[in-house]
C-alpha cells in the first residue's frame, strides 16, 4: 500500500500533534482575520487555553497584545498570558510595558492591575507603583497604581506624606478623590487627616473629591458632634449639584434616627434647586420613611407639582412601588397618564398601569384609548407595547393588528 494513503491508529502521537497543529493554525487566522473583536477575543481565549504548553502561542499572543487594533482584544491577551504564562520573566516585562505605552486606558489600567495582583511579592512592583502614582504622565495610571497600592498593601504601601501630597498635589480631581480615599482609610486616627479631608470636603475645586470627603467624614467620623452640623451645611451651600445629593444621602444614612434629619431631607426634597437633588431627597424620604407621616402625602404633591418631569416621574414610580395599595395612587397614575405635559411622565405612568394594575377593569379600555387617540407618538408606541406584551386574549390581539 502506498505510504500516503497509510492511516495511523487512534491515539497515534503523529495524528495527535498533526490535529492539535491544525487547530492551533485555524485559532490564530480567526484571531487576526475576524472583524468582530468580541469573536477574536473568544478565539485567543480557546488558543491560549488548549495551547498554553506550546512556545508558538505563548509569542503568538504578546504579539496580538500588541498589535490588535481593538483595545478589548490586547487586555484579553495580557490576562491570557498572565492567566497561562505568569512563570515568564518576558510576561512581566511585557505587562509592564504596556501600563505605559498602550494607547488606551482600559488596557494601561489592566495592565496596572495585573502587575499588583499577580506580583505583589516583588519587591519592586510597589515602588513602582508608587512611582507612577507620583510621576506617571497619565492619569489612568496614576489612580490605578493609588487604587492598587491602597487594595494589595493597605496601610504598608506607602507613608502617610506620601499620601498627603498626592491628596494636596495631584493635578487631576479624580485622582485626588483616591488619594482622600486611602488616607482617610488607614490614617483616619491622626489628627491632621481629620483636618486635612474636612478641608478638601470645603475647598476642593473638583465636585468629586468634595463628595468622598464627604463619604468619608461620615465613614469614620460620624461620632463627632461636629460632624453632622458640617455635611448639613454642604447639602445646602455646595454649589454642586452632585456634591449636594451625596450630602443628603449621608445624613439620612449615618443619622436617619435623628428627628431633624427627617425634616431637612424633606426641606431639600422640597425647596434644592436642583431637579436631581429634589429626586435624590425624594427617593431618601420613600425608601427611609415610608411610614412616617406626611411622607405619602409630599411624594403625591411632588408628582404633580413639581417643575422637573424627572421629580414626577420618579415620585410616581415611588407610589407605585410603595404605595400601590392606596386608590389614591392608583388615581394619580390615570391622572399623569392624561394630563402630565411631558411624555416620559406619561410613558412611565403607561407602564405602570399595565405591570401594577394589570387586573384593573379600567386598566385596559384606558390603555386602549392611549393607543388609538394619543397625539404623542412616543406614548402611543408605549401604550400599543404594553397591550403586546401584557394581554394575550383574542380580543387585544384583534384590537393590535390595527396598528400592523
Amino acid at each position: 500500500m502506498p505510504e500516503r494513503v497509510i492511516s495511523h491508529p487512534p491515539g497515534d502521537t503523529d495524528d495527535e500533534e498533526a490535529i492539535s497543529f491544525r487547530s492551533l493554525e485555524i485559532l490564530k487566522a480567526r484571531v487576526i482575520r475576524e472583524k468582530d473583536p468580541a469573536v477574536r477575543r473568544e478565539a485567543l481565549c480557546t488558543l491560549a487555553k488548549n495551547h498554553s504548553d506550546s512556545e508558538d502561542s505563548f509569542e503568538f499572543i504578546k504579539e496580538r497584545a500588541v498589535e490588535d487594533s481593538h483595545y478589548s482584544v490586547r487586555k484579553t491577551a495580557l490576562q491570557e498570558l498572565v492567566r497561562f504564562w505568569k512563570g515568564s520573566p518576558e510576561t512581566l516585562s511585557l505587562i509592564r510595558e504596556r501600563a505605559t505605552k498602550d494607547c488606551n486606558y482600559e488596557v494601561r489600567r489592566a495592565a496596572v492591575k495585573e502587575l499588583a495582583e499577580n506580583w505583589k511579592h516583588l519587591p519592586e512592583i510597589p515602588e513602582l507603583l508608587r512611582d507612577w502614582a507620583e510621576n506617571a504622565g497619565d492619569k489612568f495610571v496614576r489612580s490605578t497604581a493609588l487604587q492598587e497600592l491602597s487594595r494589595c498593601w493597605g496601610k504598608g504601601c506607602c507613608s502617610l506624606n506620601f499620601i498627603t501630597d498626592r491628596v494636596v498635589k495631584e493635578k487631576d480631581g479624580f485622582v485626588r478623590a483616591i488619594a482622600v480615599q486611602s488616607v482617610a482609610k488607614y490614617w483616619s486616627t491622626e489628627p491632621a487627616v481629620l483636618q486635612l479631608v474636612m478641608d478638601k470636603a470645603l475647598n476642593d475645586e473638583h465636585y468629586a473629591v468634595r463628595s468622598v470627603a464627604l463619604q468619608k467624614l461620615t465613614e469614620k467620623w460620624s461620632s463627632r458632634e461636629d460632624i453632622i452640623f458640617f455635611i448639613r451645611e454642604r447639602a445646602v451651600k455646595d454649589d454642586h449639584y452632585s456634591v449636594r445629593g451625596v450630602a443628603i444621602k449621608e445624613l439620612a444614612n449615618g443619622w436617619r434616627n435623628e428627628p431633624e434629619i427627617l425634616d431637612f431631607i424633606r426641606d431639600r426634597c422640597i425647596h434644592d434647586e436642583d431637579n436631581m437633588v429634589r429626586g435624590t431627597a425624594l427617593s431618601l424620604l420613600a425608601s427611609l420613611w415610608p411610614e412616617a407621616p406626611g411622607t405619602f402625602e409630599l411624594i403625591m404633591d411632588k408628582a404633580v407639582s413639581d417643575e422637573h418631569y424627572s421629580v414626577r416621574k420618579n415620585a410616581m414610580e415611588e407610589l407605585a412601588k410603595i404605595w400601590h395599595e392606596k386608590p389614591e395612587t392608583l388615581r394619580l397614575v390615570r391622572d399623569r397618564l392624561l394630563n402630565d405635559s411631558d411624555n416620559f411622565v406619561r410613558i412611565t405612568a403607561v407602564q405602570e398601569l399595565a405591570k401594577i394594575w394589570h387586573a384593573d377593569p379600567c386598566t385596559l379600555p384606558l390603555i386602549k384609548g392611549i393607543a388609538l387617540k394619543e397625539k404623542d407618538e412616543f406614548v402611543r408606541d408605549a401604550a400599543v407595547r404594553e397591550l403586546i406584551d401584557g394581554w394575550q386574549d383574542e380580543d387585544v390581539k384583534k384590537f393590535i393588528k390595527k396598528f400592523a
